[in-house]
């Protein structure tokens, strides 16, 4: 894998206009330019970061070619027809086929911006009842893992029930046992940050900091799919 050459501006125009014209005509022509801008550096930023996210969850999918969104939109279950995205993303998470209830991180860049985070990907209400009653048991952990995420500036962002689940649950805890889906999510509009390998440090030092949360989540996962595996037998 070619070292890193940063993401320019350019790219980011590139993709633009390659929306705005929204026809195969135009993304034929400027295919290869777009690999070259876009798809190459993201590959470059997968391929360093593995080693890393290896020691994390050896399972995860750890191919560029995998990790990496499509160009091209797949329009068939939505109102918004247009072919081409302007932003692109590393997955980093377990292949779909064992995925599971596991945890998924990722790193986005659109124009004049980009972001990183962790989240729950799976949100079926017999997880989330899981989830709470070990947030609640192990409310320390859970606490401290979500304090390491937050040290490198992510944020969360919740989608909580309309009526909450644990309604006397301790403040500390109370917006997440009460939440249908969250994630922690840190966003930046320096994007001069992707023209160099400053955004290469500044993600080694994210997914760290994400490690904790990512390890309780899986392990709650795990937990949840093999107490669903003995009320089967």
């Amino acid at each position: 894998m070619n070292a890193y050459k940063g993401i320019k501006p350019d790219a980011f125009w590139l993709l633009a206009q390659n929306r705005f014209n929204n026809s195969k005509e135009f993304y034929e022509a400027n295919k290869q330019k777009i690999r070259e801008l876009v798809i190459e550096p993201l590959k470059s930023i997968a391929a360093t970061l593995a080693d890393d996210m290896a020691k994390i969850d050896p399972e995860m999918n750890l191919e560029p070619a995998k990790m990496i969104s499509r160009i091209r939109r797949d329009t068939r279950f939505t109102h918004d027809k247009t072919f081409y995205r302007e932003n692109v993303w590393i997955s980093f998470m377990r292949p779909k086929a064992i995925l599971g209830h596991y945890p998924g991180m990722w790193f986005e860049a659109g124009p004049g911006f980009y972001s990183y985070g962790i989240g729950i990907l799976d949100s079926e209400p017999a997880y989330m009842a899981f989830f709470r009653k070990r947030v609640m048991a192990e409310s320390e952990k859970f606490l401290s893992a979500v304090a390491c995420a937050q040290s490198c500036g992510a944020v969360p962002e919740l989608v909580s029930y309309k009526k909450e689940k644990i309604p006397d649950a301790p403040n500390s805890i109370n917006k997440f046992v009460n939440a249908r889906e969250f994630y922690f999510i840190a966003k930046s509009d320096k994007i001069k940050n992707l023209e160099s390998g400053d955004i290469i440090s500044e993600l080694h030092r994210a997914y760290a900091a994400f490690t904790p949360l990512y390890i309780f989540l899986a392990q709650t996962a795990a937990a949840f799919k093999t107490a669903a595996t003995e009320v089967i037998q």
